[in-house]
């Protein structure tokens, strides 16, 4: 939703270890339109579509890469205006193009983008990472990380140390990056669906 204007600290990731130097993995491409639709913020979990456009959530076999910058966010979308609809000049020329963190990367990761009611993360534990269903719908929940089943969901991240605040007082978990593709050991072809 172009106009809405997150506080700084709301949503984030934060690379702990292994970024940023010339051997980083990184990738940047604008988002699909019903991604523009539902929102994405920054710590999503995200994949690429046929066309080269970022989605929320895993792909049963198309890497994983988390955002480091959302569709909200100044340097993607630039309304100039509040949701109110008064004038807020921000001196930033964006280009509709977000960034990420490839999960193939050795990086340690903690995000806020996670699924905290009723979930436990230990370290050792596999993460995916929400989508509601296949094809192109999208839903402003998708891309949250969640307890991932090995050779069934599309594996992401490996908790290292859990849960705990972050350095603004938000609650974030602390991951490294992988990437195991579903596989052809599940109940039944990965229908994008995570529970």
């Amino acid at each position: 939703m172009p106009g809405t204007f997150l506080g700084i600290t709301d949503k984030g990731l934060d690379v702990k270890k292994g970024w940023f130097d010339m051997a980083s993995l990184d990738y940047s491409a604008k988002p699909s339109e019903n991604t523009v639709t539902a929102g994405c913020p920054r710590g999503r979990c995200v994949h690429l579509d046929t066309l080269g456009k970022f989605v929320p959530g895993p792909h049963a076999t198309g890497c994983a890469i988390f955002l480091l910058n959302g569709t909200d966010d100044a340097d993607v979308s630039n309304p100039g205006t509040t949701t109110a609809g008064s004038f807020a000049h921000i001196a930033v020329a964006p280009t509709g193009k977000m960034s990420g963190l490839v999960a193939t990367g050795g990086y340690e990761i903690a995000t806020t983008e996670f699924v905290s009611d009723g979930k436990t993360y230990n370290p050792g534990d596999a993460l995916t990472a929400t989508k509601v269903g296949p094809g192109a719908a999208v839903a402003a929940t998708d891309g949250q990380l969640t307890p991932g089943t090995v050779y069934h969901h599309p594996i992401v991240g490996v908790v290292s140390s859990g849960v705990s605040p972050n350095h603004n007082g938000v609650s974030s978990l602390s991951f490294w990056s992988v990437w195991l593709p579903a596989g052809a050991n599940a109940a039944a072809p990965w229908d994008g669906t995570v529970a």
